[in-house]
């Protein structure tokens, strides 16, 4: 399909000079056209004679007293008037989204942060700004939002484009070891990472199709430990949903497993080798920046996610916990 092309049939200086005609058509003078543009006579008149040689006909006729309008000047005047008047009216719409929170707000979201975001983010964000439509796109692959057509993305970490701007909407949060009361009853507790690997895990898969390893700090240094098990999952959810069925062990950002954990469906182990990864971050190209509905999102995810994943909800324990079993990993560590 070929590229439609738009018909002007003036210049399009010649647009100003139409302005000038319409106003002088309404007050039918000159000088009181001219006082209402801000100009000078001379340039009402100069716009006229342009828009008349564009014409290629009379618009005007002049007399002593008043001015009058040509059989071309009152056709130009039917049909110009309304289009100006919609044109005037489309640009103060348009003006007015400038500060109105509306419109469709296009999010791309790792399927991990859905749990989160779907709990009270969301809901309260959608009841809060009823005008804003927010599309959700879950995957967990990092997208380029501008060619994909979205308003801004969510991710964890820092690691995005440079030409993005990023917004941290949350502070760390720590990755830890869950399960369901049952499933420790019959299978106890590991008292070390290491252990895991004696116990029935579920394995996450990431989106390269690695098997996620999961990571931990001892002595102060990060651990990998690569855990086996009956299930593997490519979706938080379903991660969270197996040990909540006592499947296995599963290895999860906190915030997730918060709920379940105060009314005692999970249980934690491992509190104090939990490792602590970069919290939430937004990102968005520059020229969404000026979005009030995207301002309003930010905001709004950062007052929220800040007040629910406040550190002292999930403080790890006091390090002297730990130090009985590092010293069986490690006996040769001096403390």
């Amino acid at each position: 399909m070929g590229i439609v092309q738009s018909r002007l049939p003036i210049a399009r200086g010649q647009l100003d000079g139409l302005a000038v005609f319409l106003v002088v058509a309404e007050l039918r003078g000159f000088r009181a056209a001219a006082r209402q543009l801000g100009i000078t006579p001379s340039a009402v008149s100069q716009s006229i004679r342009a828009l008349e040689t564009a014409v290629g006909v009379p618009l005007l006729v002049r007399t002593t007293r008043n001015v009058g309008l040509t059989e071309a000047g009152e056709r130009l005047l039917s049909q110009a008037k309304p289009a100006m008047d919609m044109l005037t009216s489309g640009i103060e719409a348009a003006m007015g989204l400038g500060d109105e929170v509306s419109g469709l707000l296009r999010l791309n979201v790792p399927r991990t942060l859905l749990p989160l975001l779907a709990n009270r983010l969301l809901p309260e964000f959608c009841s809060t700004y009823p005008a804003v439509q927010l599309e959700l796109f879950a995957e967990d692959r990092m997208i380029d939002v501008v060619e994909e057509g979205f308003d801004a993305g969510i991710c964890f970490g820092e690691t995005i484009q440079a030409d993005m701007v990023a917004v941290r909407l949350t502070p760390p949060l720590q990755s830890i070891v869950v399960g369901a009361p049952a499933y420790f009853q019959q299978h106890g507790y590991p008292t070390t990472p290491q252990e895991l690997q004696q116990h029935r895990c579920i394995q996450l898969r990431t989106p390269s199709q690695a098997i996620f390893d999961w990571e931990f700090i001892v002595d102060g240094q990060p651990v990998d430990i690569a855990v086996k098990g009956p299930l593997i999952v490519n979706d938080a959810d379903l991660n969270l949903r197996a040990a909540l069925m006592g499947v296995g062990l599963a290895y999860l950002p906190r915030p997730l497993a918060m709920f379940h954990i105060a009314n005692g469906r999970l249980e934690t182990t491992l509190d104090c080798f939990a490792a602590e990864k970069s919290g939430l971050t937004l990102y968005y190209p520059n020229r969404t920046q000026s979005l009030p509905k995207l301002r309003a999102f930010i905001d709004f995810a950062r007052a929220r996610l800040r007040q629910d994943f406040q550190p002292s909800d999930y403080q790890m324990p006091a390090i002297e916990v730990c130090w009985s079993n590092t010293a069986e990993l490690y006996p040769e560590t001096d403390r």
